[in-house]
């Protein structure tokens, strides 16, 4: 049997090795390395239910926003953009139904969420021959998170959180991880207008009569199910086994947003990110940005058409919340990750599949990651202003680079420059490595004179320390660069 899912399946041989021959085929790490020697299936515990007791959805119904009046602005959504096609999946069908298995156009998908981990997750669920593989919920846990079954063969199990098979022949196998943004309905309608909502009641139609009236009742819906359970530290309904998380860096229930790239984990936790933040980092030899705005996370990559861009947050106008400028290009950029106005209009951030958790069972099953300590939040920085307006004879007549301004110099210097036509250029700092430190200047600009200040810090904020610097301007359309050296002597 076989899954659309990253790497090969392994018939038989175990686990451990599994991982050993994936790790030696792809030299890297895996994050559930520090899992391959215990035997999960010694971790299960029932959930106080039977298999299918939890009745998962298959392909139920949807309808426009402007029709969903079963579903407040309010209301906690699980947001699914694929494809060009947005869903809304109310949190309340995950308190129900913990899996909704479901179609964005040509590609099924799995939509997940542990009310007692507080993850939602959505899973890539196409097979190899285009067809959808369907999970169930097993009424079994590990760590008090759901773990899932394939329908296929009614007994290959997949915990949820590490979403990793562990057992039968596809042990070891993992599902594709997809964005997935969790928010309200209100700021969801605002992040994507055209989006379609889940019903409830719909898509059971293989349990029969009796679960399709029970669960139509939108009543229930507006019920949590477990009480106090998401704020009460000290309520919990099972216990964690694989490991023993840290509960004197954060509460039992603090939220966290968990990210994953190659062998490194990170999580973000929401109480230290504030009302709302711009992030740059560096995970797993990725760039990302993580956007937060009141509880809503959205990981991104940083790198667009080939270059790393480095964020910071701005005014803006308009319903959403967030909004952002990158340092190269002076882009206007929204929380959605569309970039609405200058050189990079038009542009869209890619998304980084990624999920929120209580910390509690993060770490549990990632006792290993690493966490946000509040870096790579920057200032806007100081804008490029022209002191010599362009007029009759006031144009350069050539292109100049000046000598910065006072230099050695501690902690700024000015740096001049003259362009004798309308240009696309480039100011940037290197250090005598040739490693870029701060892009100053990106874009078009128009014949004059020109002056920046450079703050001594780098593209992420940070103050770099003394030695010698190369600062170069590059002019696009001439193909020529002109460079001078200074000195920063703290």
């Amino acid at each position: 049997m076989n899954t659309h899912r990253s790497g090969r399946t392994y018939a038989g041989g175990g686990w451990i090795f599994a991982l050993l021959f994936a790790s030696l085929v792809t030299a890297h790490a895996s994050p559930i390395d520090h899992l391959a020697g215990i035997d999960l299936t010694q971790h299960l515990r029932g959930g106080g239910v039977s298999k299918d007791g939890i009745p998962a959805m298959t392909n139920p119904s949807s309808v426009p926003a402007g029709e969903a009046f079963h579903i407040d602005d309010q209301d906690p959504v699980i947001g699914v953009y694929l494809d060009g096609i947005a869903r809304a999946y109310p949190e309340s069908i995950g308190w129900w139904h913990e899996i909704v298995n479901d179609q964005i156009g040509d590609r099924f998908i799995t939509v997940t969420l542990c009310p007692l981990t507080g993850t939602p997750q959505v899973f890539d669920a196409t097979d190899e021959n285009g067809e959808q593989i369907e999970f169930g919920v097993s009424g079994l846990l590990i760590n008090s998170n759901l773990v899932m079954y394939d329908r296929r063969d009614n007994s290959t199990l997949y915990p949820q959180m590490i979403y990793t098979a562990i057992n039968g022949d596809d042990e070891g196998e993992r599902l594709t991880l997809l964005p997935v943004v969790h928010t309200t309905f209100a700021r969801w309608k605002q992040l994507h207008p055209d989006t379609q909502v889940v019903e409830f009641g719909t898509g059971l139609e293989r349990y029969g009569t009796r679960i399709q009236t029970a669960y139509a009742d939108e009543l229930r819906f507006d019920r949590y199910p477990y009480g106090d359970y998401r704020t009460n530290d000290s309520y919990l309904l099972f216990s964690w086994t694989t490991s023993t998380p840290d509960l004197s860096v954060f509460d039992t229930k603090d939220l966290v947003l968990g990210v994953c790239i190659g062998d490194e984990l990170r999580a973000y936790p929401f109480s230290r990110m504030g009302r709302q933040a711009v992030i740059n980092d560096e995970l797993g030899g990725q760039s990302l940005l993580v956007i937060y705005e009141q509880g809503t996370t959205i990981p991104y990559s940083r790198v667009v058409e080939g270059r790393t861009l480095t964020f910071y947050e701005v005014e803006g106008s308009g319903d959403l919340p967030v909004w952002f400028e990158d340092v190269e290009t002076r882009s206007l950029w929204n929380m959605a990750g569309q970039a609405v106005d200058g050189p990079l209009s038009g542009s869209q951030l890619e998304q980084i599949p990624a999920y929120n958790s209580m910390w509690f069972a993060w770490h549990t099953y990632w006792p290993q990651t690493s966490i946000w300590e509040g870096d790579g939040i920057i200032d806007e920085p100081l804008p490029i202003t022209a002191v010599l307006e362009p007029g009759d004879g006031a144009v350069p007549s050539s292109v100049s680079l000046h000598q910065n301004f006072p230099n050695p110099f501690n902690p700024t210097t000015r740096i001049h420059f003259d362009l004798p036509r309308d240009e696309e250029m480039r100011l940037t700092i290197y250090n005598i490595t040739g490693q870029r430190i701060r892009h100053l200047a990106d874009g078009f600009h128009r014949a004059g004179a020109y002056q920046i200040t450079w703050d001594g810090r780098d593209d992420a904020g940070s103050a770099v320390a003394s030695g010698a610097y190369v600062y170069r301007l590059e002019l696009v359309d001439q193909g020529t660069v002109t460079s001078r050296r200074m000195v920063l002597a703290r």
